[in-house]
């Protein structure tokens, strides 16, 4: 369940990405801070 956060199509493709991102860095999708970092850095433009 994505965080209240997001509240478009797009965030919540953001929100999907960045639990990617943190799956294949080896920090496990359940680690909510780094997850919730990578999406803010995504909904900001920083990473592509």
């Amino acid at each position: 369940m994505p965080p209240k956060g997001v509240k478009s199509i797009r965030d919540l493709i953001f929100w999907q990405y960045a639990k990617l991102i943190a799956q294949s860095a080896g920090m496990g999708k359940s680690n909510y801070a780094f997850v919730m970092s990578r999406f803010k850095k995504l909904q900001a433009g920083e990473l592509q």
